[in-house]
């Protein structure tokens, strides 16, 4: 088979989904498929510039190349699934999402651009409703993302849980004394709350975040203004040995995203034989943490969470509950074997 991966890239920024889709990528090439990846820059400011991309997909041709068909599509996150193609299947990271659950939030930069922000919007809307019944099959990542599919656009999703990027690599050495936040550093992450809620964490664990954003200089700034920066360490990028590292090492993890389609932290701490802390707005995490059993789910408060980090802490739960996550994760079919079979069969 010749497959099309389709996928947006915003030029100079790689998280999560990016590693998804380079990985389904490289996965396939070592299955022997004749896959191209197609990766088209994405901007999402001013409003018109969505559009743009819309358009853009819409009116490639991606049904043959130099005389030879292309059997087959994978398409990804808004809006690569646009692209038209008789034999499509999308695996859906995510919608435009402030068209959907952020929109009228904080965290909806359309609304920051008023009555274009809102033309805008309805039309994404009416492409979903239409385009993404085109599909022969539309996989979601998470149960978070098919809710979201069915409860705004009607359109049913099969979930289909990613394998982790370093799989078979996550190790656990000890538990030390400090809890690990690894995620890009956007408001949207909400590191802000873990920050302040380090005031209320009676012992001397410390709190190491990993990653970069455009949120790093505020929040380097936070922690000084309360008075923290001996509690509080900004790694920055890590290479994939630290991280695993990292992770081996921790006392627990901390993910508190606000309504996050799946979240990789979650599964790579429980790989890691790791508690996670997360909030009761977290959206994909909420699908592996059982609260007091394999970690804590609280309300997106400083002091909710100081007292869970209090709780872990001054009970030695780290173990237990960290062996728990492994358990259930590994009960999971989370290998590319599976996904590329799923992702192939209605394609075929």
């Amino acid at each position: 088979m010749r497959i099309a991966l389709c996928t947006v890239q915003i030029p100079f920024m790689k998280g999560g989904a990016e590693s998804l889709c380079d990985n389904l990528y490289n996965e396939l090439i070592k299955k022997n498929y004749d896959v191209e990846y197609i990766k088209i820059p994405f901007k999402w400011y001013p409003p018109q510039e969505i559009i743009n991309n819309c358009l853009i997909w819409r009116l490639l041709d991606l049904t043959e190349s130099n005389g030879s068909k292309i059997d087959g599509i994978i398409a990804t996150k808004f809006p690569s699934y646009l692209v038209r193609h008789q034999n499509k299947v999308v695996w859906l990271l995510h919608q435009h999402r402030s068209t959907y659950d952020l929109a009228f939030t904080e965290f909806d930069h359309l609304a920051t651009y008023g009555r274009i922000g809102e033309i805008v919007r309805g039309k994404i809307y009416s492409m979903d409703k239409i385009i993404l019944k085109e599909q022969k099959k539309i996989y979601t990542i998470s149960n978070n993302v098919a809710d979201r599919l069915w409860k705004y656009n009607e359109i049913k999703g099969e979930v289909l849980y990613p394998p982790p990027p370093l799989l078979g690599k996550y190790k656990c050495e000890n538990y030390e004394n400090y809890i690990l936040y690894p995620s890009r550093l956007d408001a949207v992450k909400r590191q802000d709350i873990i920050i302040k809620g380090m005031k209320y964490v009676r012992s001397d664990v410390k709190l190491k975040i990993a990653g970069t954003g455009p949120q790093l200089e505020s929040y380097m700034k936070l922690a000084k203004e309360l008075k923290l920066e001996k509690r509080i360490e900004f790694l920055g990028h890590v290479s994939d040995e630290e991280l695993i590292d990292l992770f081996a090492g921790a006392l627990a993890i901390i993910f508190i995203p606000h309504n996050e389609d799946l979240g990789y932290v979650t599964l790579e701490g429980f790989l890691s034989k790791k508690p996670v802390i997360t909030c009761t707005d977290s959206g994909g995490s909420l699908e592996f943490v059982d609260d007091g059993v394999n970690g804590f789910i609280t309300q997106p408060e400083p002091e909710k969470i100081a007292q869970k980090i209090n709780l872990l802490y001054e009970q030695g739960l780290s173990k237990s509950l960290g062996e728990n996550g492994y358990r259930k994760i590994s009960d999971m079919n989370l290998s590319w074997d599976h996904v590329i079979k799923k992702l192939l069969e209605p394609i075929r």
